[in-house]
């Protein structure tokens, strides 16, 4: 599942060629993260931070498209015992955005909503060890999926490179656990920081 997400960000950096430089920006991006368990009352949030790039697509004006490939760490802490749980996903959040204001203002506002896909490298409790069920096999699921939603600004630095600016959260659609009477989905609050950059100075 990684190397599909992979290479599923890669064909969007590929297709660069096909769309105007004018309207296509990609850069790095770095973040933190809050993240629980929804459905266990048992725990409260836990702090991670989240790394990788994005890539912006303006459509128009005020429309656009967004795409992140990010590490992220999510999972949740215990309440009851001094213990988290420490999950460690690739995602690849594809999201629709809304600009508000106009082209040239050097401050733009915007909403953003979509959907992730999400691929678990490992589960670690906080000790360091791997995380698995009682016969040894593994308590996560290797997959999630969801949705999210968050509010930001671009903020132009220099003609063509935006400072990007996004805060949100994201909420899983599907258990992230192989336990078969449960059903507990990812919830995570996050906020990002990147640099976007024209792919073509022409």
């Amino acid at each position: 599942m990684t190397k599909k997400i992979f290479f599923a960000f890669t064909a969007i950096l590929i297709n660069v060629k096909l769309v105007s430089a004018q309207t296509l920006s990609i850069g790095p991006m770095i973040g933190v993260n809050a993240s629980t368990i929804v459905a266990d009352p048992t725990t409260q949030y836990l702090p991670g931070l989240s790394i990788g790039g994005f890539a912006n697509y303006s459509i128009n004006p005020h429309w656009g498209l967004s795409a992140k490939l990010l590490y992220s760490q999510l999972g949740d802490k215990s309440k009851t015992i001094d213990n988290h749980t420490r999950l460690h996903y690739i995602q690849l959040p594809v999201m629709g955005v809304y600009y508000f204001g106009n082209t040239g203002q050097r401050f733009r506002p915007k909403v953003y909503a979509g959907l992730y896909a999400g691929a678990l490298l490992q589960a670690n409790n906080g000790n360091g060890d791997i995380v698995v069920q009682p016969n040894g096999s593994k308590a996560y699921n290797n997959i999630d999926f969801g949705g999210l939603a968050g509010l930001g600004f671009n903020y132009r630095i220099k003609p063509r490179t935006w400072l990007n600016v996004d805060a949100g959260f994201n909420r899983g659609f599907i258990d992230i656990t192989k336990t078969s009477n449960t059903n507990y989905n990812n919830l995570a609050f996050s906020l990002n920081v990147g640099v976007s950059f024209p792919i073509s100075k022409n």
